[in-house]
């Protein structure tokens, strides 16, 4: 059996899923968010979080890549 390492498109799929969700409700969201702010809290909430099973980064891969989607969603929702 060959071993890829930790990390493969099954452990992380909820995480990208929380991704593709954090967008689109980033996109609805109009009012505009402090993105250093969100940043900073939601690093720190992902390390209280701490991490999933199988994952070797001591934070919530899905917490941060859902708060990662809102903020992008959001700041192009602003752009446009």
């Amino acid at each position: 059996m060959i071993n890829y390492g930790v990390i493969t498109i099954n452990t992380m799929f909820l995480p990208f899923i929380g991704l593709i969700i954090g967008f689109i409700l980033g996109k609805r969201i109009t009012v505009k968010l402090n993105m250093w702010f969100y940043l900073i809290v939601g690093l720190f909430i992902g390390y209280l979080l701490g991490a999933l099973p199988y994952y070797e980064f001591p934070m919530s891969y899905s917490f941060l890549l859902s708060l990662i989607g809102l903020l992008l969603g959001n700041f192009i929702n602003k752009n446009i």
